[in-house]
């Protein structure tokens, strides 16, 4: 399981950047989230106006989305994908551990 908190401003595209947020899905999910006109798992989350996450970070190049295990927040500045404290401590608490890795660019 891997967080990602990156700087957002190298990618010139919207298209770049949802693709390599599908990717830090797939990072902390350990599991493929899709396509950006396919998605599965977390990216395939159907937001309030009808979207999948993916799909608004795709058009929109912003989302704010926590739904009390993932955390992912995309804007013209980061992102971050994560999953919440309440995660970590069910996942500890089932499996005693927690292998946990952060992808950082933004120190």
């Amino acid at each position: 399981m891997k967080a990602t908190h990156i700087y957002t401003d190298k990618f010139d595209t919207k298209r770049k950047l949802a693709n390599r947020v599908l990717k830090a899905m797939s990072d902390i999910s350990e599991y493929n989230n899709g396509t950006i006109k396919n998605p599965c798992e977390l990216a395939s989350y159907e937001m309030p106006d009808g979207r999948t996450l993916i799909q608004t970070i795709y058009e929109d190049g912003y989302v704010r989305y926590n739904d009390g295990w993932h955390i992912v927040e995309v804007d013209n500045f980061c992102m971050y994908v994560d999953i919440t404290g309440i995660a970590v401590a069910e996942i500890t608490r089932c499996n005693g551990s927690c292998d946990y890795e952060i992808e950082d660019n933004v120190n």
